[in-house]
């Protein structure tokens, strides 16, 4: 009998990496986006969305426990790894929830359709993320709004900043793609929307304790 050939070292990295990203990374990321500071931030924006609302990168819905159910009328969930957790979560919270297993680049959602949109720690990853707030500008009514809260790009202290710039081509692959680097406002405002937000340290000076949040509308045509 011919005996087998040994496994490639390749076929068992590619195994450790799927084990990784679709088993671990989301149990990590559930449980560092439920700690105290993040939720925090979630607490300063979410309770302000009404009416329709799309939540891009809905996740594990993390989010759920923070809408006000009087006055939301149904969150519409997507996200390109979305997690069984979500609709338990919104269940639980009593709010009508239907999910999208998609990346918010391309959103099957009709022109001016939803009143708010909820954006909190998910732009970070997105591969292209003006394409996914022109979506998102697209789909939300003239009088609607985006509410966000985001971690980013530190400008001060500079050495911050180039600490998350160096480390961010490592970072990504073992945080699903997440850009420590990303200036959050200039990203929001070069969609087209115009932005009242505030930004800072949250959790001392460190490469992710740099947060965004706010709100933003979008901005009216300047006439020529």
């Amino acid at each position: 009998m011919k005996s087998k050939p040994p496994s490639k070292p390749t076929f068992k990295l590619l195994s450790l990496k799927s084990i990784y990203d679709n088993k671990v990374l989301p149990l990590l990321i559930d449980k560092a986006c439920a700690l105290d500071v993040v939720s925090e931030q979630r607490a300063l924006v979410v309770p302000q969305a009404h009416g329709i609302v799309l939540e891009v990168g809905v996740g594990s819905g993390l989010n759920a426990r923070f809408y006000n159910p009087q006055t939301v009328k149904r969150v519409i969930g997507v996200d390109p790894h979305l997690h069984p957790l979500a609709a338990e979560r919104f269940a639980s919270a009593g709010i009508d929830f239907i999910s999208q297993l998609l990346s918010a680049e391309t959103l099957p959602l009709e022109d001016n359709s939803v009143d708010s949109i909820v954006m909190t720690f998910t732009l970070c990853s997105i591969p292209n993320p003006i394409q996914a707030l022109t979506e998102m500008r697209r789909v939300l009514k003239p009088t609607g709004t985006l509410y966000y809260a985001e971690h980013g790009l530190a400008p001060q202290p500079k050495w911050v900043g180039k600490m998350q710039q160096l480390i961010t081509p490592v970072w990504k692959p073992v945080a699903g793609g997440c850009h420590l680097d990303r200036d959050i406002e200039h990203l929001i405002a070069q969609a087209g929307f115009e932005v009242s937000g505030h930004q800072g340290f949250t959790q001392g000076v460190n490469i992710v304790g740099y947060h965004y949040w706010g709100e933003a509308t979008a901005a009216t045509p300047k006439l020529l």
